[in-house]
Parts: C-alpha cells; structure tokens; sequence
C-alpha cells in the first residue's frame, strides 16, 4: 500500500458506525455493569443496558444509511456485541441477577464459535443468516433489561423477573441451537466445487447460490446477524 492510501484507509475506519460499536465496548459496557452493582441504580442500569441494545442496530443502520461499511466494522462489530454481552452477563451473575445458566451458555457458545471461525474466517464471512439468529438475539437484547428491572427495588421486580427469566430461556435455548448449525457449518466437510477465497474455500450448493452472505447482510440491515 502506497503512502498515498492511509489517509483514505484511517477515514474509512474512523467513522460514525465504528466510533459507536468502540464506544458501546469500552465505555457503555462498564458503566452499564457498575449501575448494575446496586439494587437503588438498577433501573437506571436498565435503561443503559436498553441503550447498549439499542446501539447495537444503530451502528449498522449508520454505516448502510451513510455508505461507511468497512472491513474494520464487519469484523469488530459482532464481536464487540458478543464480548460486550458476556461481560455484562457475567457481571449480571456476580450481582445475583441471573441464574448461572444464562451466562454460561452464552459465553460457552460464543467462545467456541470463535476460537473456531479464527481458523476458518473466509467461512464466517460467507455463512448464510439464520432467522432464528436474529431471533435469538432480539429476546436476549429484551431479556437482559427486564432481569436487571426485576433486580430492582421496585415493586413489581418479581414478575418481571419471571417473565426476564421465560424469554432469557427461549433466548438461550434459540443461542444454543444456533450455535450448533454455525459450528456444523463452519467444521462440515468442504463438498466438490467450492471454490476458493481468500486463500480459504466456502461452500458453493445450488440451493445456497443465491443466499446473502454475513458480511452483505450486516452492511444492509445493521443489527447482528452474525454468529
């Protein structure tokens, strides 16, 4: 690369999307778990962890609405929304807000699709979307805010802890079947005729030629449609 070229590639990075996937880590992630760490804060950590979610469509929507997708934020983005989720999950279970369950299979999942797709990143980037993917995480986005309100002193904290604790296990179970068709997909066999990219291969099935792959559906829709 030319030295001609790094002012456009720094541009290209340090845009609006980016900037609020790295501030949705780095800084809205520890203060939605320090309003977690006190029952008289929880409905404040209520509204951040609905802020967390929020931007999670937000930057995607961006980044398709003013042309500034880029490899940096295809890549950073579903893993700054898995690592931001496990941690505040983990936080959740420290407090005593969520049962053990709910962070250990998300973070199991997420950790062995991860150490997987390292190996196999021309396959992350080329799998289809499931719909029970985005499925899954709309119920944990809604499910994690109603665990930190039913964690609350308000009146109503136990039912709406019961009904956090019914979509966080629809949304965990979602999590972990779809965790199980991400790693067939990325450990399956490679069939005859998969061509090559990236000096990687990606499965080229008839049925599937005409699907969106991760990447291209991310860039249009926003929200997480990766693994």
């Amino acid at each position: 690369m030319t030295p001609s070229h790094l002012p456009e590639q720094r541009a290209s990075v340090l845009n609006v999307p980016n900037t609020i996937t790295v501030a949705r880590l780095v800084l809205l992630t520890p203060l939605v778990i320090y309003l977690m760490s006190s029952p008289d804060t929880r409905v404040l950590a209520t509204v951040a962890v609905a802020v967390f979610s929020g931007t999670d469509w937000i930057d995607g929507f961006l980044a398709r609405r003013l042309n500034q997708v880029t490899e940096f934020g295809r890549v950073f983005d579903p893993v700054a929304d898995r690592f931001g989720i496990g941690l505040i999950c983990i936080a959740m279970l420290v407090f005593g807000i969520l049962p053990w369950w709910v962070p250990a299979v998300i973070v199991l999942v997420d950790a062995a699709i991860l150490f997987v797709g390292i190996g196999r990143r021309s396959r992350v980037r080329h799998m289809r979307v499931l719909p029970l993917g985005k499925a899954r995480t709309a119920l944990i986005m809604v499910g994690l805010p109603l665990a930190t309100l039913g964690a609350s002193d308000l009146a109503a904290a136990p039912t709406i802890r019961v009904v956090a604790l019914v979509v966080l296990g629809v949304g965990i179970a979602a999590h972990a079947v779809v965790g199980v068709r991400y790693l067939y997909e990325l450990l399956r066999p490679r069939p005859v005729g998969e061509l090559e990219r990236d000096g990687d291969t990606t499965a080229t099935r008839p049925a599937e030629a005409g699907a969106e792959s991760i990447g291209d559906r991310r860039s249009r829709n926003g929200g997480d449609d990766g693994p």
